[in-house]
């Protein structure tokens, strides 16, 4: 089963991200791509909900109310998230409340019901460039908000730096530099009004929708406006890489594997910085006693749990080199059985 991609829109409250997805669904079919969306709003009215369908009636829409998605039940945004990977969309469009953390939607992604169904293309910040620089100052009586919104920009793919018109050249190139001291390798759009080329986040997203006839039909409205040409229809290649510098790895771990608190530990405190969460159900010591263990900012917890099913570690990190990392769990886990 191919896995759908996700892209994550973040930022801070009217930044730009509505008029990012509008845009994007607009001319989501001009590369033969059916989005679904997860919409979240902290408040308990639909506000942005109309706006979407009206762009595109049929869309398939799920939304996510009263209150931030980091603070929803992972069961709700799983629900969520299968009901629209059962319309077979070819790309699910995430767009978080502007005090949202990123990486808490990528950790729900990582959970074990949603691992095999969908997986993180982009993770999007838009910038509001008129006050991106005054947040710290703004909130500095608020260490979680201002750690979040350093977050947004840090674990971000693509910073989308909006509303330029309002600010100067200087300004720009302050910003610009604040930034880069927290992202250094993301691509840095300045833009106006959300807009950008959108094949650098469609461009690689393969299609699974029915081609369109080649021959042109007339449109029945007299009004008649220039839209972007079709691409050609994309195909899948067979080594499909995620263009987030945000990666997931699942390791699976047999029934009849000894693993002990120590060697994960171990493990898990080699990468450092670039290893943001780890999580996963683990059979420890010879008693096979089951635990869930959570790493989060260096702290390792673990728990006993009644987990029944086979053990697993998930990995979740800024550009970890995978193949590093499998190659470096299964030469502990050799050392360790031949002593």
């Amino acid at each position: 089963m191919n896995k759908v991609p996700v892209i994550i829109l973040s930022g801070f409250l009217g930044s730009g991200k509505t008029t990012l997805l509008l845009r994007m669904l607009r001319e989501a079919a001009a590369y033969h791509l059916m989005p679904a969306v997860l919409m979240n709003e902290l408040g308990k009215q639909d506000v942005d909900g109309h706006l979407l369908l009206d762009v595109s009636p049929h869309l398939p829409l799920a939304k996510l109310l009263d209150g931030c998605i980091c603070c929803t039940k992972k069961s709700d945004i799983q629900d969520s998230l299968k009901q629209l990977v059962a319309r077979k969309p070819d790309v699910i469009l995430i767009e978080l409340t502007g005090v949202a953390n990123p990486e808490e939607i990528v950790d729900a992604l990582a959970e074990p019901a949603l691992l095999p169904h969908v997986k993180l293309h982009t993770t999007i910040t838009v910038l509001d460039a008129e006050h991106v620089l005054d947040y710290n100052s703004i909130f500095a009586s608020d260490r979680e908000l201002v750690h979040t919104l350093r977050r947004q920009i840090e674990v971000a793919d693509l910073l989308l730096l909006n509303k330029i018109d309002l600010i100067s050249d200087k300004q720009l190139k302050s910003i610009e530099k604040t930034v880069r001291k927290f992202n250094s390798q993301a691509l840095f759009l300045p833009t106006t009004f959300s807009q950008l080329d959108l094949d650098k986040l469609f461009g690689s997203l393969p299609s699974r929708q029915p081609q369109p006839p080649t021959t042109p039909t007339l449109s029945k409205s007299i009004n008649m406006r220039v839209v972007k040409a079709v691409q050609e229809p994309r195909t899948a290649s067979k080594h499909t890489t995620s263009f987030s510098r945000v990666q997931t790895l699942a390791i699976s771990i047999g029934h009849d594997v000894v693993v002990t608190q120590s060697l994960v530990e171990h493990y898990l405190g080699k990468w450092g910085k670039s290893l943001l969460r780890a999580k996963g159900y683990l059979r420890i010591g010879t008693k096979r006693e089951a635990f869930l263990l959570q790493f989060a900012g260096k702290r390792t917890t673990w728990q006993p749990a009644a987990y029944q099913e086979a053990p697993y570690l998930v990995l979740i990190g800024l550009d970890l080199d995978v193949q590093l990392l499998e190659d470096d769990w299964k030469k502990r886990l050799n050392d360790s059985q031949t002593r």
